[in-house]
């Protein structure tokens, strides 16, 4: 509450002392030369470079299923930077996937186009307009891996950091970890918090899988919040292992 105990004093030191990078790079010591990252949702590659900066020797293995971005994404490709043309998900095979007119929405799950926290929807229903044709859900079938898979097939016994991007389908890749989860460091991962997509994500469905393997919250790297409602739309959230 306003005004009492510490908080506000501790909150403004804490954004004197760590941005979101200083955050994440702390998460790998800096003595390992060559960490395993993985990026799963890069979009067209502002995840990987964001983390080729961030640790520099790493071998980054970065996840994109649809062509039109990842033909930007593999533009980065090189000996350190590894783009892959799939979905990590929970299934070894194809699965159904949904491209939106923007493409960095693009989802296992499909845009609820009756969404009470999404701005765009919620400004064409009030003004009794529709939603364009091919503005979402488009479906198409994407190849899909389970990170175990991968990770048996490239001879990949551990990962430093886990970074998921999904869209609200985070949980279907760490389902599709197994066992391997047990040898990851660090997740950093989005928690999707509002009704945009039809699935909507909680602490919950992240934490009864990565609790169980020694993964706890760290940090909360991220923000957004709905200037339309007053709600958290989603949130970025930091698991180590390790933490108390």
């Amino acid at each position: 509450m306003e005004d009492v105990g510490q908080s506000g004093a501790r909150n403004r030191d804490f954004a004197q002392r760590f941005s979101r990078a200083a955050l994440i790079r702390g998460l790998i010591d800096p003595r390992v030369p060559h960490p395993m990252v993985f990026d799963v949702g890069p979009h067209k590659g502002e995840s990987v470079r964001f983390l080729r900066d961030l640790f520099p020797g790493a071998m980054i293995h970065s996840f994109e299923p649809l062509l039109a971005s990842f033909t930007e994404l593999s533009k980065l490709g090189d000996s350190r930077a590894r783009a892959h043309n799939v979905a990590l998900s929970d299934v070894d095979g194809s699965i159904e996937f949904f491209e939106n007119a923007i493409s960095h929405t693009n989802s296992m799950f499909r845009v609820n186009e009756k969404s009470r926290d999404s701005i765009f929807i919620s400004e064409r229903r009030r003004a009794g307009t529709s939603i364009p044709p091919g503005t979402f859900n488009e479906p198409l079938r994407v190849p899909s891996q389970r990170l175990q898979t991968f990770c048996e097939e490239h001879k990949i016994d551990h990962i430093d950091l886990l970074k998921i991007d999904v869209q609200g389908a985070e949980r279907k890749v760490l389902d599709g970890a197994g066992p391997l989860l047990q040898r990851v460091d660090n997740v950093v991962l989005e928690i999707m918090f509002f009704d945009y997509y039809e699935h909507q994500g909680s602490f919950l469905e992240i934490e009864s899988v990565l609790h169980p393997v020694g993964l706890r919250l760290f940090s909360i790297s991220d923000i957004s919040n709905n200037p339309m409602n007053g709600r958290t739309d989603w949130i970025e959230a930091i698991y180590r292992r390790g933490v108390p």
